[in-house]
């Protein structure tokens, strides 16, 4: 094998391991998720491109969780504040620490197109 190809192979399999190792760090464990009275959990399902319910309204301060669920037939995520759930295949669960809201914020799916077919989820922060 030429020297050019043993270094673009290199390059290749470089990048597929980082690739893997972000996948891998997008889920709370469980010593990160906070507990508390100034924390709220919510279960989120996620079918079609919709997530239900596709809001939550929080008091200012609040620290959130979410418990998501993709009862959908295809891949989703959710992003939003300083939390990702990470990719779920449909039938899969992930709990996941968003951070604390102290002013509205709008979540989404990050998967190509599916923020623009409506799949958001806003946080209403209340004083």
């Amino acid at each position: 094998m030429a020297r050019v190809d043993t270094v673009a192979w290199a390059v290749v399999a470089t990048l597929v391991a980082g690739t893997a190792s972000a996948a891998a760090v997008v889920h709370s464990r469980a010593d990160d998720i906070p507990t508390g009275d100034d924390v709220i959990t919510v279960d989120v399902d996620v079918d079609r491109m919709r997530f239900i319910p596709d809001r939550v309204e929080v008091p200012r301060g609040t620290k959130l969780v979410v418990n998501l669920t993709n009862s959908g037939e295809e891949e989703h995520d959710l992003k939003v504040g300083e939390g990702h759930s990470g990719r779920l295949d449909p039938g899969e669960t992930s709990t996941a620490y968003y951070g604390e809201f102290n002013v509205d914020a709008l979540g989404w799916c990050t998967i190509a197109g599916h923020k623009t077919m409506g799949m958001t989820f806003k946080v209403d922060v209340t004083p």
